[in-house]
């Protein structure tokens, strides 16, 4: 269907095409309002009431006790409420408790039938969060007072649970950190003995003191053979000066002695005249110095020739004092020498001992390390232990005593009067809504793809001939007086059937149907 023209104009005579053709279907107009009011009423009074309820629960968190005992004893906490009371509020064994308590199967025995009424409980729960704290537990059925029920029948069973299995959770925490106190306990005497033992069969001492003796004997064994080379250059000395001397001299006169100075002091004279003169200090010192040897020297002949006067024996040969005292010399040092070979000996021999002495050390300082890392653990281990079951007996005795994550009913479930959702009161306005609708809007479809010409822009649209005018419907006075029959007929029609729809839903309120 084209057509040329405003918009507006288009629409005006739309519309007074949809009111001619539905004066021309009159009846079928009628007859679509009155079956489709009626079956809208009809839906409504299948249509099943659902009524909910719910319950809130407060998860209270906030108490006296736990900051005085922060850091001290562990609370039971909840980071996720609704999806903690979702889990719990939910779950098969309660579900099934709600069941069996509540008769809300013919049998409780039939596995079956106590499954199926489960699952469909779980279904039909709605569990949300409201707030930080407070959690909303709802239910909808049909039944008013088994809506009800339920709902409270599950909120009492979830706190009472929650309750037990609170103090069950702490309880069972605290006799497991208990058990493995003893565990670790029994760990660690067995490694103190451990250590102990070790400590006790270990004579060999520690590293540091075998490393203090090796440096000690070093230094021994250096200073001895430092000695030792002394000692022969010693001996070597000594023997050479022993074989420059005999073992018996001619007593050598004094006399000789100073001569012989004498003779070298001449010579630094004449060396010293060669440079400087006779009154030069050196000069004068060196001629006194003769003079001073040369006296001496005649003392000394003097003494010797009465000296030999008296002895009347200076011919005979005697033995050397420094024969005797180097060969007395040499065998001292040999001995001390000999001696310091055995010192030298012996304190190798020490430290090859104490090198084994410190390899025994090492060997075992990778097994006392474990023995010790051993104990260290399991001490620290048990000691944090000691204090965790002191924690979780006081976590215990607070959840005993209520005073951990403590769930409450902060609204109870009321008992639900008005179901939810659409009601009857919604169908009865709807059906002759939605019954004077469906007529026009068939109408209008049928007008909107109806290939006859009804409008002048249509044919326009489809001829190049200008249309000249327009001939209107002409109704007859017959026509007239069958449609003012037929009017009386459907309006008739129209109100028996308001008052069978009136009479329907009025019946369905009082509760007769």
């Amino acid at each position: 269907m084209n057509a040329t023209g405003s918009p507006a104009t288009f629409i005006f005579d739309f519309i007074k095409v949809l009111f001619r053709e539905a004066v021309w279907y009159r009846t079928y107009v009628a007859l679509c309002f009155a079956a489709v009011s009626l079956a809208v009423l009809g839906v409504g009074l299948v249509y099943p009431k659902t009524f909910e309820s719910y319950a809130t629960v407060h998860a209270d968190q906030q108490n006296i006790i736990r900051p005085l005992l922060a850091g001290q004893a562990a609370t039971t906490t909840v980071t996720d409420q609704t999806r903690v009371v979702r889990e719990v509020a939910t779950s098969p064994r309660l579900l099934k408790q709600v069941v069996e308590e509540l008769s809300l199967v013919s049998d409780p025995s039939n596995a079956v039938q106590v499954e199926s009424r489960v699952n469909s409980l779980r279904g039909a729960l709605r569990i949300e969060g409201v707030g930080d704290s407070y959690i909303k537990i709802g239910y909808s059925g049909a039944n008013q007072s088994e809506v009800y029920n339920i709902v409270s029948k599950v909120t009492d069973l979830f706190i009472k649970n929650s309750y037990e299995s609170k103090r069950k959770e702490s309880k069972e925490a605290f006799l497991f950190i208990d058990k493995q106190v003893k565990a670790y306990k029994a760990q660690l005497q067995e490694a103190e003995s451990n250590l102990k033992a070790f400590t006790a069969n270990n004579l060999d001492g520690t590293e540091a003191s075998a490393e203090a003796r090796i440096a000690n004997l070093r230094q021994q064994i250096e200073n001895t053979r430092l000695s030792i080379e002394e000692a022969e250059t010693r001996i070597k000395s000594l023997e050479n000066e022993l074989s420059q001397e005999g073992q018996f001299v001619q007593r050598r006169f004094r006399s000789d002695v100073f001569r012989e100075s004498l003779m070298e002091a001449q010579s630094q004279l004449e060396v010293l005249r060669l440079s400087y003169t006779d009154d030069h200090p050196d000069v004068v010192s060196l001629k006194h110095k003769i003079e001073d040897m040369k006296r001496a020297m005649s003392e000394a002949d003097q003494r010797q020739v009465s000296s030999s006067q008296s002895s009347g024996s200076a011919s005979d040969p005697n033995i050397n004092p420094l024969y005797e005292e180097l060969r007395s010399r040499i065998s001292t040092e040999k001995v001390e020498l000999h001696s310091m070979r055995r010192r030298l000996e012996r304190s190798q021999k020490l430290l090859s001992e104490e090198f084994e002495r410190l390899q025994r050390i090492a060997n075992r300082q990778a097994e006392l390390a474990e023995l010790t890392r051993d104990y260290d653990v399991n001490r620290s281990i048990y000691e944090d232990m000691l204090s965790r079951k002191e924690r979780a007996r006081l976590s215990m005795t607070l959840d005993v005593e209520g005073q951990g994550v403590t769930y409450r009913i902060q609204e109870p479930a009321v008992f639900p009067l008005t179901p939810k959702g659409l009601r009857l009161i919604h169908f009865f306005f709807a059906g002759p809504v939605l019954g004077l609708i469906a007529p026009f809007a068939i109408l209008a479809a049928f007008i909107y793809f109806d290939p006859r010409i009804r409008f002048v822009g249509r044919l326009e649209s489809i001829t190049t001939v200008p249309v000249l005018g327009v001939v209107p419907h002409i109704t007859s006075p017959l026509s007239k007086r069958v449609m003012k029959t037929d009017v009386m007929l459907l309006v008739g029609f129209l109100f028996i059937v308001m008052c069978v729809y009136i009479a329907l839903a009025f019946a369905r309120h009082q509760g007769v149907i």
